[in-house]
């Protein structure tokens, strides 16, 4: 069987992680999740960690998941794109891969609960985020996390991939 590839873009606090984690139990086969939070981890404490200061990042990210793939894993990718280019960069690396993109996306109003809850992401980041991560991107499938569980929306996608 070929590996596929999930991609989750959405803002901080769109409930992609929360996503990732609930289609890894649902799925019926072992899915590996690559975050771009575990990317920013790596980077020094003294440093901030950005675009600016960590221009090629996120394409690493996506010859990361390549080589995922390549050795015969299935993906999910939880990312925050900027914009078209940060697709194309992700398309590119993932030439000829069977992968579906989503956009996972929330209400501005759950956006600022869930930022105030977690109290580990800086409160107007998901906003600061709304003009820009979605900007010309391409989709397959949008899942709203405002009002729908987990469990529907995880079990929404998978019946997705299926027909896909």
């Amino acid at each position: 069987m070929t590996s596929r590839v999930i991609v989750l873009n959405g803002v901080s606090s769109s409930g992609k992680t929360t996503l990732a984690l609930e289609l890894q139990r649902q799925l019926s086969e072992n899915y590996l999740r690559c975050s771009l939070d575990m990317f920013w981890n790596m980077t020094p404490p003294m440093v901030p960690a950005s675009s600016v200061s960590f221009p090629k990042l996120k394409p690493a990210m996506a010859q990361c998941v390549r080589a995922l793939v390549e050795t015969g894993h299935n993906v999910i990718v939880d990312t925050i794109y900027s914009g078209e280019e940060t697709q194309f960069e992700m398309n590119q690396a993932l030439d000829g891969i069977k992968k579906v993109t989503v956009k996972v996306e929330c209400d501005l109003r759950v956006l600022k609960q869930r930022e105030k809850k977690r109290g580990d992401r800086k409160i107007g980041l998901a906003e600061s985020q709304l003009e820009t991560v979605h900007e010309g991107v391409c989709y397959d499938l949008t899942i709203n996390t405002s009002g729908k569980s987990v469990v529907d929306s995880a079990q929404f996608l998978i019946d997705f991939v299926k027909t896909a």
